[in-house]
């Protein structure tokens, strides 16, 4: 799969080296059963027509830029981690639209010229909700009318879990509050984020998501090494504490994966104290 940044210095390049493809278009944060559902209505139409299968998303979040930087939105993955989903899913190119203030300021028409008329999309596949161009006016039900009826489209409708909409802002809440094994349910897998160890200290940048202060049992995985572990989240001060440590000698200084399975314990259980 390729992996293209997109921005103004590279836009016409990647517009005069595309072929036909199928567009799922989103933020896809956490790429959940709402987005795996988006992409999956897109590869099927992509095969039909035998075209390329492409995702189209942004970074960073709009509600950063649109706020100046004062709304700061924290996410359930990195891009690296999203573009490794992705590509298990099937997805030919991954582009990820370099978000300004500029680009939310197109009219819809403007957006649907410049990133999928000029990229040779046939067909476009969101969420009923997704929104495109200046305040939002352009969504997935006008978008064929934006395109002079070049582009067909698939709108895909509220998909729920018990009755409510799977959306990324629910998952981010079920976190805070530590509620992982619902999280799975919304996800399709298990929670996981992505850090590093280095003088005996766990490094998370504070940009992605942590749950609610507690203990929790987790897996970490760096290289060759696999431990089923438990540990302990400062959700104030952002920082993961191991209750074994011990177990510190086999990632110090590398690039490690937590899995989180369950919440097991407050701060108030104190047969979980860090010793």
């Amino acid at each position: 799969m390729e992996i293209i940044h997109l921005d103004d210095t590279n836009l016409e390049y990647w517009q005069n080296h595309s072929r036909d493809n199928v567009m799922a278009l989103g933020f896809f944060d956490g790429v959940h059963k709402g987005y795996q559902h988006v992409i999956g209505c897109a590869k099927k139409v992509a095969d039909e027509k035998n075209v390329s299968l492409d995702v189209m998303s942004f970074f960073p979040h709009p509600k950063t830029v649109l706020s100046s930087g004062k709304t700061i939105v924290q996410y359930l993955m990195t891009l690296e981690e999203k573009a490794k989903v992705l590509k298990r899913m099937g997805v030919d190119r991954f582009y990820i639209v370099h978000f300004t203030k500029a680009f939310a300021s197109q009219l819809p028409e403007q957006y649907v010229k410049s990133y999928l008329l000029k990229f040779k999309t046939v067909h476009a596949v969101a969420g009923f909700d997704f929104s495109y161009g200046f305040k939002g006016r352009g969504k997935i039900s006008t978008l064929a009318a934006d395109s002079g009826d070049r582009i067909t489209t698939s709108e895909i409708g509220k998909v729920a879990c018990h009755g409510e909409k799977i959306r990324s802002t629910l998952i981010r809440e079920l976190i805070l509050n530590g509620r992982m094994l619902k999280v799975k349910q919304l996800l399709g897998r298990n929670y996981t984020t992505h850090t590093k160890i280095r003088n005996g200290q766990v490094q998370h940048q504070r940009q992605y998501i942590l749950p609610e202060t507690g203990y929790y049992d987790v897996t970490l995985r760096s290289d060759f090494y696999h431990h089923e572990c438990k540990v302990f989240v400062d959700h104030e001060h952002h920082t993961i504490s191991f209750v074994d440590q011990t177990i510190l000698k086999y990632f110090r200084n590398k690039n490690l994966e937590i899995t989180w399975k369950r919440k097991v314990a407050s701060v108030a259980m104190k047969e979980y104290a860090i010793s």
